[in-house]
């Protein structure tokens, strides 16, 4: 099983980006070191329907989720949606030495 390879945390921290949609989160394990991170961004634009009501829409999303395993590498998994209106998403799933910024 794939939760028997990772670094469980045991606290997190949550960081919300007030000037835009994106969020943080980190995980720390017991010994407050990083073990988890995830990350959450939307870009939107406005747009306007009857140029009287202009509205907020998503046009470009991306999201992080990354655990650290037991070997200390970490397991990545991005997505990104580049076009909201064609439901156009690509997912990734990798390995790296470093932990993501």
């Amino acid at each position: 099983m794939l939760k028997d390879l990772v670094v469980a945390p045991i606290h997190f921290e949550v960081f919300d980006e007030y000037e835009m949609s994106a969020e943080r989160i980190c995980g720390r394990d017991l010994a407050n070191q990083p073990c988890y991170c995830e990350f959450h961004y939307v870009q939107t634009q406005l747009r306007s329907d009857d140029d009287e009501v202009i509205y907020e829409v998503p046009v470009y999303a991306e999201s992080l989720t990354s655990w650290r395993l037991l070997d200390e590498r970490w397991l990545i998994c991005k997505t990104t949606v580049g076009s909201f209106d064609a439901a156009q998403a690509h997912t990734t799933l990798f390995l790296s030495n470093t932990k993501p910024r």
